[in-house]
């Protein structure tokens, strides 16, 4: 493999600022390695490789010229989830509705990363409506896992999971309301960071306007999805964080002046507490895979060496986990999923649906067809008090039990990437991840090498809310012990 789809975007950075290689180098190199895997991933499904080639000649020009005051990601190149606003480019949400939309605007967090230099060279696959934990639609097809095709990528930021995973990209973009970045970085062996609530202005995502954002989003209707960073190395996601970060004028909750930890000293582990949950009973999940539960040992057992406390969290304290994370969903919700999944029809015969989805005709996914379904079965204004006191009781808990330098370790899911479709046999295996989106807190996903099979396994690192810098530094010091990505074969 090339060096340059190896290194990180901050590496990049630096060597095209010594002149040491060009944009247009790293960018060929990067839509080479596009060219070469993505007819076997399907990961990327809109390039935008004339006008990526553009700036870069652009920038490889200005670079000849002069290369002082570079902005921090000059001539990085990096890719985006098909659910961003990015203009020029379809934001269809994997919606047969939506496959004509075309957009004219640029989401903040792609507009953020274009300024300080980086150039985009594409749009990722998601499921239908970003609802799901395999990557597959009815417009662009499955994705598939760079280190075994037959495997999911995870979802819903499936395709940037693939495609960073594959060194195809060296950072992207993904959003995570139930794992949806955590998941699919797990299965393809790369970081991704779920950042705490309201650090990033969500405009620009799917389905919303800059409007709707302004004006609908507020209050308890705001929703719990998050954006967030992946990257093939760990130092990316905080130089990521830093850029994307404060408010834009369009996202009212987006909270000003925060600013990420930027003391350059090392952590002392010695004075962090290490809470371990190995082994998480939740209802209705698979049983935690003995090789995820070992890489949980594995880092308490690196963090006690180095004189951390370490506290063993009661396996059955996310129990209830899965009925409180639908609960708050329920409590934002300004709209029915019926009403976005069927798009302008009139409406949807689930019986005819689910007849066409068994013979491969349906336009819906069949989890989307069974939620849809589900919720317009259920009540119309359900009492959830019970639930959102119980998810409440719950943060105090964990707040009280991490403090201000505590960090909780924990399987990001129960097994490494399943084979396409085994989700529908085990649906609510995502949340390991989702319980703490609806927490607010943050929670980064660490590749921890490869098992036997050859595929990725990896950790989760949550800390309280704001001290995105606690889990983003584990992050980066389980890489530097452990190694980090491992790039593929394929």
């Amino acid at each position: 493999m090339d060096e340059l789809l190896t290194l990180s975007a901050l590496q990049l950075a630096e060597r095209i600022s010594k002149k040491e290689t060009s944009p247009t180098e790293v960018l060929e190199a990067h839509i080479s390695r596009i060219e070469q895997v993505n007819s076997k991933l399907n990961a990327m499904v809109e390039n935008d490789f004339i006008r990526a080639r553009r700036k870069a000649a652009e920038q490889t020009e200005q670079l000849a010229k002069n290369n002082s005051d570079l902005p921090p990601l000059f001539g990085v190149p990096f890719t985006v989830k098909e659910m961003f606003a990015y203009s020029g480019m379809k934001r269809t949400g994997g919606s047969v509705h939506h496959q004509n939309d075309v957009m004219d605007w640029d989401a903040t967090v792609v507009s953020r990363l274009k300024s300080v230099g980086a150039i985009p060279m594409g749009t990722t696959n998601v499921p239908e409506l970003g609802f799901w934990f395999e990557t597959y639609n009815k417009i662009y097809g499955t994705t598939n896992n760079p280190y075994n095709i037959d495997r999911t990528a995870g979802g819903s930021s499936g395709g940037e999971g693939a495609l960073i995973g594959a060194g195809a990209s060296p950072m992207g973009l993904g959003s995570d309301v139930g794992g949806s970045i955590r998941m699919p970085a797990t299965f393809c062996g790369i970081f991704g960071h779920k950042p705490s609530q309201h650090l990033l202005p969500f405009t620009g995502h799917f389905p919303y306007s800059q409007e709707d954002v302004k004006d609908i989003l507020v209050g308890e209707k705001y929703p719990y999805t998050t954006l967030g960073p992946m990257s093939r190395r760990a130092h990316d996601l905080s130089t990521m964080m830093q850029i994307m970060m404060g408010p834009d004028g369009f996202d009212q909750t987006t909270l000003p002046g925060f600013k990420l930890n930027s003391n350059s000293e090392p952590v002392d582990w010695s004075k962090i507490k290490i809470v371990l949950c190995a082994d998480p009973v939740f209802h209705g999940t698979r049983k935690t895979d003995p090789e995820l539960i070992q890489v949980v040992h594995n880092c308490g057992k690196l963090f006690e060496q180095l004189g951390a406390q370490i506290v063993e969290l009661e396996p059955r304290f996310f129990v209830r986990s899965t009925e409180l994370w639908l609960a708050a969903l329920k409590k934002t919700k300004n709209r029915k999923f019926y009403d976005v999944l069927k798009g302008p029809q009139n409406n949807i015969s689930f019986p005819k649906e689910l007849l066409k989805v068994l013979f491969g005709k349906s336009d819906y996914i069949f989890p989307n067809i069974i939620f849809s379904l589900s919720e317009m079965l259920g009540s119309e204004n359900p009492d959830l008090r019970e639930e959102l006191h119980s998810l409440q009781k719950m943060k105090q808990h964990l707040s009280t039990l991490l403090g201000n330098n505590g960090i909780l370790l924990m399987p990001p899911h129960p097994r490494v990437a399943p084979k396409h479709g085994a989700p529908l046999c085990s649906p609510f295996d995502f949340i390991y991840t989702g319980i703490f989106t609806t927490l607010g807190m943050p929670a980064t996903s660490v590749p921890m090498g490869l098992n036997g099979e050859g595929l990725p396994l990896g950790i989760q690192v949550i800390a309280n809310p704001l001290k995105d810098h606690l889990t983003l530094s584990c992050a980066e010091f389980l890489e530097q012990t452990f190694g980090g990505w491992i790039p593929p074969s394929i």
